[in-house]
């Protein structure tokens, strides 16, 4: 299916057990909207410049995301109280946000995914540490800066996407006039000499080395 010009190119409720595959969302409000469901497989979508969100799970839980492509919404996939899912093989590209989870989403694996150039690539407001690897597997990141010494096509460090600057400027919005403060600067020193100053949020044990390793494992 190709859905476009909409507000919503895929919305439902209540609808559990359900297939969502093999659909193409482009120029939309929000591609796919999926709230108060389980056991969800959405596999092999596109969404497409979907202006506000590419993937909304809201309540929706016990569910498979895998093989989908999301460019250039505002927020690639917007997690909110979604809980024990499984989100691997996915491409989130050129969003202001790859993903953006809250309302105490838990429980999530998330791994073999890849997050090419987002503004922000994690936006998680919360103290818990939440790890994004699996078996030894994580995620490709545009901007990690990563060695590579055992050539195993896994970095020699953990990745984390936000710090305690990001945290700091999304709780008190107006300390982003103080971003290139020397303040601002002294702070992310410590943080990165003491890394047990990190405030939680997620770690990335085994960040991917190349594209080529993660993301968009889509049927032909």
């Amino acid at each position: 299916n190709v859905l476009r010009d909409l507000r919503f190119a895929v919305h439902y409720m209540y609808t559990n057990e359900s297939t969502i595959r093999d659909n193409h969302s482009r120029g939309n409000h929000v591609g796919y909207a999926l709230m108060y469901s389980s056991g969800l497989y959405i596999h092999n979508n596109v969404s497409d410049q979907d202006r506000d969100r590419g993937l909304f799970l809201n309540y929706a839980n016990d569910s498979v995301i895998s093989g989908n492509r999301i460019i250039g919404a505002e927020k690639c996939f917007f997690m909110y109280n979604a809980n024990m899912n499984q989100v691997s093989d996915n491409y989130f590209s050129g969003c202001d946000i790859g993903i953006h989870f809250t309302a105490g989403s838990q429980g999530n694996e998330v791994h073999g995914n890849a997050f090419i150039e987002n503004r922000t690539q994690v936006k998680y407001v919360g103290t818990r540490y939440i790890e994004w690897s699996l078996d030894g597997r994580g995620n490709y990141w545009s901007d990690n800066p990563a060695f590579d010494l055992d050539d195993n096509g896994i970095a020699d460090q953990p990745y984390r996407p936000n710090d305690m600057v990001d945290q700091l400027v999304w709780r008190h919005p107006l300390a982003k006039l103080l971003l290139n403060s020397p303040a601002m600067q002294v702070l992310r020193w410590a943080q990165s000499e003491f890394p047990s100053l990190h405030p939680g949020g997620v770690t990335d044990s085994a960040p991917l080395m190349s594209f080529d390793h993660a993301g968009d494992k889509r049927d032909g």
